[in-house]
């Protein structure tokens, strides 16, 4: 039987965990900067790689200017091939027809010439489909590309063929690698599926193929996989290609020889799949990607693997290499050019200092983050921060200011959820995370006694959870239970507030919220009856002590003997025990009375 996920992680000899905890020797080292300035490509293989750096650091001019140096210059067609891509990606970043049209151009002679006449076909093919490439060259990209032979026979605006297996695997690479027109989303879950098929189609075509692209396609694979939230087929994917890079040529790992950076980009995503679950291992990874990045010069691939390590050291518990990474990461984070991409760096800093209970210290990054989120209207970074602050509030009793970050935190997730550029696959944790965030205020609020936030709150579980409310994202009985607790929630605020003498607050209408809790609990979904039975008792437990606050001691009695006989069914002794505390407390205010 093949383990897969994290399971298929190898472990060192005297450690359960596979790694052990790095000194501050090694953090100090591969927490360093880029070397710089970084010496000057002499070989076009190693600027291809340079000019994917600079792509992912969005230097796009440097880039281009990089691959113009090296166009025309005597290569491998192997390495003019790496360098053309990494051209042509520039060009679609970039927006700029004219370069997507010299750059496709000479992308698809330089396969003709090289023989592979069937995969100048496929990427033919696939430029002049309706995508990424379509959308951004204009009139002259399709008619310069059409003016490339890629046969014998073919006539003039004839369109190309490719074999069917051909144009799936060109397909894979050009669309995983490059992204789509902006306003577009890409669709992690598709582009797995478009990956698969790639890899199962590639041994019918590998030998009419330039260069070999198996290792790229599982990469793009783990990381695709990794975008739809399949953490341990992620995982098994990057565990593979790095297993095919050491069975392969030494220097796979050598930046300078490798212009995808395969290995520092599988290391990548297992330092970021494994952070909860095997958090040492995941630390391991991450260092071993930043032990290959002196000569790489990409402040968003190494800020983005010091979180991760970041992450990876908090979930391990290990407090001291964890404030020396954050102390390096909130230094290190303002060398990213672009100013939104700071805000997952600032959000891990201060979780660590969160974590260390430096919560004075924590509202520095968090605020930075929350400023910065705003600017740039990220949604996403703003339900990260509202999140973390309401952590903070609640850990220093700011009761008030918890709230208040809850709403928030729950109106960005549904704003997300909502919104129709975001992936199907990622609508159900969303929705989620707003229906916890609601559960949370609305109790904050009832222990703060705010009716109105309490109402607030239940509305808006109810539009999420109301039977018949569109396509289910998410199972029928968390629903269902989430739709119970803010009934639940609406009937003991109406009642403390009947307690108390709350203007507008009336028997009757205490007596419609318990029924229709009641009637909710009866909804209960298949399989889930233990569920049921657990919210009837809780009911008449709270029932109980409402009506012995008001004063109406009978019913109350017959209350508190049904809700002690349901804890006892359930073996909750603790519960039974609190209520033969109450029910002697009945029983002693009944022979007072009389």
């Amino acid at each position: 039987m093949t383990n897969t996920g994290a399971a298929s992680l190898p472990a060192s000899a005297g450690e359960p965990g596979g790694a052990s905890l790095p000194d501050l020797d090694r953090l100090r080292a591969a927490l360093r900067p880029a070397e710089l300035p970084l010496p000057t490509p002499r070989e076009t293989r190693e600027a291809a790689g340079r000019v994917n750096d600079l792509l992912h650091a969005e230097r796009y001019r440097e880039a281009r200017a990089l691959v113009e140096r090296f166009r025309d210059a005597p290569a491998a067609p192997e390495d003019r091939l790496a360098l053309l891509r990494a051209a042509l990606h520039g060009a679609v970043l970039a927006g700029v027809g004219e370069q997507v049209a010299r750059d496709a151009a000479d992308l698809v002679t330089l396969l003709r010439r090289s023989g592979n006449a069937g995969q100048a076909a496929a990427v033919l093919a696939v430029l002049l489909e309706r995508g990424p490439f379509a959308q951004l060259a204009s009139a002259g990209t399709r008619a310069a590309t059409e003016e490339i032979p890629t046969g014998r026979g073919r006539h003039r605006g004839e369109a190309p063929q490719a074999s069917a297996e051909m144009l799936v695997v060109v397909r894979a690479l050009e669309r995983s690698a490059v992204p789509g027109p902006r306003g577009t989303t890409a669709d992690p879950r598709r582009d797995a599926a478009r990956l698969r098929a790639a890899l199962a189609a590639l041994p019918a075509v590998r030998a009419q193929l330039l260069t070999d692209p198996e290792h790229e396609l599982r990469l793009r694979l783990a990381q695709s996989l990794e975008g739809a939230g399949e953490a341990a087929a992620a995982t098994t994917a990057a565990l593979d290609l790095l297993e095919l890079l050491a069975d392969g040529a030494d220097d796979a790992a050598d930046p300078r020889t490798d212009p995808e950076r395969l290995a520092t980009a599988a290391h990548a995503v297992l330092a970021r799949t494994l952070g909860v679950s095997h958090p040492l291992q995941a630390v391991h990874h991450a260092l071993e990607a930043l032990d290959a990045m002196p000569e790489i010069e990409d402040p968003p691939l190494r800020i983005g693997l010091i979180t991760a390590l970041l992450q990876a050291l908090m979930a391990a518990g290990a407090t001291r290499e964890a404030s020396f990474t954050a102390g390096r990461l909130a230094s290190l984070q303002r060398t990213l050019g672009r100013e939104v991409l700071r805000t997952a760096p600032l959000l891990a800093v201060a979780a660590q200092r969160v974590q260390a209970e430096r919560y004075d210290a924590a509202w520095v990054p968090l605020e930075q983050a929350r400023a910065i989120a705003r600017e740039h209207r990220d949604r996403h970074g703003l339900l990260e921060v509202t999140r973390l602050a309401a952590s903070v509030h609640e850990r220093t009793g700011e009761h008030g200011s918890s709230l208040r970050e809850l709403q928030q935190m729950a109106e960005q997730a549904r704003w997300l959820a909502d919104d129709l550029a975001t992936p199907t696959s990622a609508q159900g944790e969303l929705i989620r995370t707003e229906l916890q965030a609601n559960a949370l205020a609305m109790r904050r609020a009832l222990d703060l006694g705010r009716h109105g936030a309490v109402e607030g709150a239940v509305c808006a579980i109810q539009r999420r959870t109301r039977p018949g409310g569109g396509r289910p994202v998410l199972p029928a009985e968390l629903l269902w239970d989430h739709r119970v607790d803010a009934l639940m929630g609406r009937f003991l605020a109406a009642g403390a507030a009947l307690a108390r003498g709350a203007a507008g607050a009336d028997e009757e209408t205490c007596a419609h919220l318990l029924s229709e809790v009641r009637d909710a609990i009866d909804e209960v979904p298949p399989g889930h009856e233990g569920r049921a039975r657990y919210w009837r008792v809780y009911l008449e437990d709270r029932h109980a002590h409402l009506l012995a606050e008001r004063g109406r001691r009978e019913p109350a009695h017959e209350a508190a003997h049904r809700a002690r006989e349901g804890w006892q069914r359930l073996g909750s002794d603790a519960d039974v025990a609190r209520l033969d505390g109450l029910l002697r407390s009945l029983a002693g205010e009944g022979a007072g009375a009389g």
